[in-house]
This record gives structure tokens, C-alpha cells and sequence, in this order.
């Protein structure tokens, strides 16, 4: 998995292209600036240890990622067999893996990008995709992606793509290899153990 990835991670479908529309006071996108610049600040507080940092940029990430539907794109057609305990332990362990593997170089990269939204967005119903460009401190551009959906006054986010490559997808091979050797069981155990190979 691509560092910048998990960086705001810490910080489908498929569904007929939309066309980009202007996107400088739409309310996902002002959510999207509002949730990067909430981000950055607590990766660059120096009064804060790294295990603060991870821990704050978490409860902050909590309230707008939609860690089961996440879950649900990643694993693909063998969510609809897991039981309503298995889903359960299986976001919390993945999610639990993701901040473990990658939370040090996430922090890394994110206090020394800077990151700018993109004036385009797509719109599909209830669907949105905000794009946003980072500038690492040696000079690599990525485009981000982040695909949300609308629940009340958030904007949820269900995957993130940077350069094409799609946070729900980036394990989804090794989670269906996991689960025809294991089982629904054996590949939450290795989850929680963290046992899956880093992307």
C-alpha cells in the first residue's frame, strides 16, 4: 500500500462515469479541506508524541471514515457470508492492522506534504468524489481520490485512491486466498495478528 494512502486513512460498485464538475463550494468538498487541514495539524504538533498523534488523528478519522463499508469493498462477495460477530471482529482487526503497518510513515508523509483540492469533482447521486493533489517533501506528486457518500449533514468515506490504486482493493486478493485456505475464522485470526503481507 502506498504510504500517502494510509496517511489519510489515518487522517464499490462500479458506477457509470460522471462528468467533473466545479467543486470550490460544494459541502463534501469543504469537508474534505476541513478533515486534511485537521489532519496535517496534528502530524505537525511537535508537543505531541507519535502514539498521540496516531491516537488523536484515529478519533478524528473515526467520526467520518465508514470503516464497515471499507471492509465490506475489501473483502468483496465473501462479506455476505461472514455473521454479524465476524463482521464486528473483522473491521476492528482490520482496521487495528492498517494504523499498526502503516501508521509511522503515514505521519511521516503527511507532516511533510502539502496538499491542495482539486476545483473538479464527481457527482453520482449520492455519491461524491473529491480529488486533491499532494507535493511529498522530495518533490512526488500523487493524486488523491476520496469517494464519499452523504448521511445527514457528513460525508462519509467509503474508499481513497491515490494514482488509481483503491484502499478497499489493495487486499482484496489476499483476503480471498485467506479465506479459502482458513476460513471466515482463520483470516480474522490473521488480521488480528497482523499477518497479511504489507502493500
Amino acid at each position: 500500500m502506498n504510504p500517502y494512502l494510509s496517511a489519510f486513512v489515518l487522517s464499490v460498485p462500479m458506477v457509470v462515469a460522471a462528468p467533473y464538475v466545479a467543486a470550490e463550494t460544494h459541502p463534501a468538498q469543504a469537508q474534505m479541506q476541513q478533515n486534511i487541514d485537521a489532519v496535517l495539524k496534528i502530524a505537525r504538533n511537535g508537543s505531541l508524541s507519535e502514539a498521540q498523534k496516531v491516537k488523536q488523528i484515529e478519533q478524528y478519522a473515526d467520526r467520518y471514515l465508514d470503516y464497515e463499508r471499507i471492509s465490506a469493498l475489501a473483502v468483496g462477495a465473501p462479506w455476505r457470508e461472514f455473521s454479524a460477530t465476524q463482521k464486528t471482529e473483522f473491521i476492528r482487526a482490520f482496521k487495528d492492522m492498517i494504523i499498526a503497518m502503516y501508521s509511522h510513515s503515514a505521519l511521516i508523509g503527511a507532516a511533510d506534504a502539502q496538499v491542495r483540492l482539486l476545483p473538479k469533482m464527481t457527482v453520482n447521486g449520492n455519491k461524491f468524489d473529491v480529488f486533491s493533489e499532494l507535493h511529498t517533501k522530495k518533490g512526488t506528486k500523487y493524486e488523491v481520490a476520496y469517494q464519499l457518500y452523504k448521511v445527514g449533514p457528513v460525508y462519509k468515506i467509503y474508499n481513497i485512491r491515490v494514482d488509481g490504486t483503491s484502499l478497499v482493493t489493495v487486499y482484496r486478493n489476499q483476503f480471498g486466498e485467506l479465506i479459502k485456505q482458513k476460513g471466515i475464522d482463520g483470516t480474522i485470526a490473521t488480521v488480528k495478528a497482523k499477518g497479511l503481507k504489507k502493500q
